[in-house]
């Protein structure tokens, strides 16, 4: 090669080089780019009798600074990062509306308590009762404002489902058409280095909306998984996803291969905002609408099952004409048939089971907050599975099976298949459904604020035993034995004159003893508590022979609030179901647990995502000290590569005057 070719070469690479470096300053602020370099080599040496000679330079190829090991962090740290963030933008709405000391339930629970306790210390004054009705609907309003808040961000959860799914599969579609060109480009030899780094920002993007996975491919094209191993780019095809209706819950919006059959598990697409969405649905706003829901149904069972015990104050009791036994008025609880059984018009019946009476002679529910998945096993057996802990009992098609506080039952002539499935939501929508009786409402005279039976001891007992006023125990206490007048026989000692078809239960010292029928007498302990046909007395001191205690319906009781304080009491009572154990936590603890609980996760997702921003950022400066822009660098470059070119320049003026001088000399 000539002198003057040689200096072509140099002018070339200085001229690339500058090129470059213009390429790059343009570009300090492009979302992914990658800086770039032109990469020089010595052409071969030309031989000659005293060694070989250089022929000058050449651009051998744009390297682009790349790791993929640092970018594979930098996706990994941002999918990790907006899951976080879009966990917390939901959550924290949740903690503002829960734990809001206006806003949330505590001020309303204890103001419908208090209300209680002013128709105790007056069970006649109707306004009382009327301030308590008051109370009661100021309380089921604030469960249906809190509930109808959490049914809105399902809602929103739903729509914001849909338009992560859109941009993933608009991002995936992107992908596949860089894929195409880069495929084409890769032909040449040489990198498409732009392409490729518009492409790996639509992967950054990518993993912002759901974690995906990338492999290169020998042809250069990208496969793209999501989540645990979904294809969402092949080559240049696209799977795109889509958002449908799921099967065993028609409210809930599941993921799914657009056009297949099968629907997508939650925890198979984590990471991006589309795990933050889902996690935040099936971590919080599942448990926060339950818990919700737990305390609503627990209020009114125990509330309404002490209703049943008492007497109005036009002297009404259960059983009779006109008498109330619900306070409060409840949904029915929740159930769903999988849209794919085999006769999806089969439903379950589900049912919540009476409160049950504690030792302490207060009612309690055994419900929990957990969701219950029901498969069948056959067409007449199943398994009911708790989704809180997996524990599995089994059932069978027409014998009722009782669990949590609940009963299930399936109709024996519905058609049942191996493998269909129900759900059951016991607590889910009770909160938003929750009413007060209108029978109670039209009438406050309906509260049964009395009990329906009394007692007394005889004026001309000689003895210094007094009898308790008695209390109903059961809520299939009989009215039809009643009055029955007892007497103390000192043989005994003993208490005799029971009704031969009573039912008798004697609690004494923790142990309890039931009396067969036809019991007439039962033996004498002071302080023993003493149950007949659902009523509990106790009678204590020393009687003397002979004395006599009435048993008999509490007539014109009308300024009675045995039962109202029972009532009150519920609300310092053991009447919710905790931890699996059964009548551990009030009211207002099981809430507080609420807050606590919803409070707790959203501290940790904010504690966790302001670390996982970190890592974030850390992982982004790595990567930027090899992929980045850096001005003062290029700044040098631009000067060393324009002294070059300006050396080259002058080589070829050189060149160009050696040769007029030998023309010159010829002629």
């Amino acid at each position: 090669m000539s002198l003057f070719g040689t200096g072509i070469t140099a002018l070339n690479a200085a001229q690339l080089g500058l090129a470059v470096t213009q390429h790059n300053i343009s570009n300090v602020n492009t979302a992914g780019y990658s800086r770039q370099a032109a990469m020089q080599v010595t052409n071969g040496g030309m031989m000659t009798g005293v060694g070989a000679i250089g022929q000058g330079v050449r651009v051998n190829t744009i390297l682009r600074y790349y790791d993929d090991i640092l970018t594979k962090q930098v996706n990994d740290a941002q999918t990790r990062s907006s899951e976080l963030d879009a966990q917390y933008a939901m959550i924290a709405r949740i903690d503002n509306l829960l734990a809001d000391p206006n806003a949330g339930l505590s001020p309303v629970l204890a103001s419908f308590f208090q209300a209680v306790q002013d128709v105790a210390a007056n069970p006649t004054l109707v306004s009382a009762r009327q301030s308590m009705t008051s109370g009661a609907e100021a309380l089921v309003t604030r469960f249906q404002t809190l509930s109808n808040r959490l049914t809105q961000l399902y809602d929103e959860t739903n729509s914001q489902l849909k338009d992560v799914v859109n941009e993933i599969n608009a991002y995936s579609r992107d992908i596949a058409k860089l894929n195409e060109r880069i495929i084409a480009q890769s032909n040449t030899g040489h990198p498409p280095n732009d392409l490729l780094d518009q492409r790996d920002q639509l992967v950054l993007e990518l993993n912002k909306l759901v974690r995906v996975n990338t492999y290169l491919d020998s042809d250069n094209s990208l496969t793209v998984l999501a989540g645990n191993g979904h294809a969402l780019v092949v080559n240049t095809s696209v799977m795109e996803l889509e958002t449908r209706p799921a099967t065993y819950d028609p409210e809930r919006l599941v993921i799914a291969a657009k056009g297949g059959a099968a629907e997508l598990p939650e925890t198979y697409l984590d990471g991006g905002i589309l795990g933050g969405l889902l996690a935040f649905r099936r971590e919080s706003l599942d448990q926060a609408a339950n818990a919700l829901g737990q305390v609503a149904a627990s209020i009114a069972l125990t509330v309404n099952a002490q209703q049943q015990l008492g007497q109005d104050l036009l002297g009404a009791i259960k059983g009779e004409a006109g008498f109330v036994e619900n306070f409060f008025k409840l949904s029915a609880p929740k159930t769903i048939a999988n849209a794919n059984n085999a006769d999806p018009g089969v439903n379950a019946l589900l049912t919540f089971n009476p409160p049950q009476m504690s030792e302490n002679g207060n009612y309690y529910t055994d419900l929990t907050t957990s969701d219950y998945e029901v498969r069948f096993t056959s067409a007449t057996t199943y398994e009911v599975k708790r989704l809180s802990d997996k524990n599995v009992i089994t059932g069978t098609v027409g014998v009722p099976l009782s669990f949590d506080g609940l009963t299930l039952d399936f109709d024996p002539l519905g058609t049942h298949a191996t493998g269909d499935t129900y759900l059951l939501q016991p607590t889910r929508e009770v909160a938003r459904n929750i009413s007060v009786n209108q029978d109670i409402i039209a009438d406050v005279r309906r509260i049964a604020a009395a009990m329906p039976i009394r007692t007394a001891a005889s004026a001309a007992n000689t003895g210094n035993a007094v009898i308790s006023a008695g209390s109903v125990v059961d809520a299939g206490y009989l009215m039809t034995n009643l009055p029955q007048t007892i007497r103390y026989d000192a043989t005994g000692p003993q208490l005799t004159g029971f009704d031969p078809t009573s039912s008798i239960q004697v609690k004494s010292g923790g142990v309890t003893t039931a009396y067969p029928a036809g019991t007439t007498a039962i033996p004498y302990q002071s302080g023993d508590t003493i149950v007949v046909d659902g009523f509990s007395f106790n009678v204590t001191g020393v009687p003397a022979d002979g004395d006599e205690f009435t048993l008999e319906r509490n007539v014109g009781g009308t300024a009675d609030a045995r039962n109202i304080v029972q009532i009150g009491a519920l609300q310092t009572a053991l009447t919710m179901n905790g931890d699996g154990a059964k009548g551990v936590s009030t009211f207002q603890v099981a809430y507080a647990q609420l807050v606590s609980n919803i409070g707790a996760q959203t501290k940790s997702i904010l504690v966790n995502g302001q670390s996982q921003e970190t890592v974030l950022q850390q992982a982004v400066e790595a990567r930027s000290t090899v992929a980045g822009v850096n001005l003062d660098e290029e700044a040098v470059n631009l000067l060393k590569y324009q002294y070059a070119y300006q050396a080259a320049a002058r080589v070829m003026n050189t060149v160009s005057t050696l040769f007029d001088t030998l023309l010159s000399i010829g002629a």
